[in-house]
């Protein structure tokens, strides 16, 4: 089996680790932006606005506005084959 790529935020990188939930689905991949640096995108359809006071529901990766990380709501189609 070929390594899996990312494509996330128009840029493609290569998928460091992917975590499964007790269903089979992905929950979590974690890719590499650059040689020091990792990034992390989890599954979930709300994101927690910049007030903290309320969650609004997320159609495609959203960053999480305080922290380095990202949801999306359908990781598996963010997966692509490297060639």
């Amino acid at each position: 089996m070929k390594q899996p790529k990312i494509k996330i935020f128009g840029q493609i990188y290569k998928v460091i680790q992917i975590e499964f939930d007790n269903t089979g689905l992905i929950k979590k991949i974690v890719y590499q932006i650059n040689a020091r640096q990792n990034k992390t995108v989890f599954k979930g359809t709300e994101i927690t606005n910049k007030s903290l006071t309320s969650k609004s529901i997320i159609q495609e990766p959203t960053c999480h506005p305080y922290h380095n990380y990202a949801y999306a709501p359908d990781l598996e189609s963010l997966l692509v084959e490297s060639y």
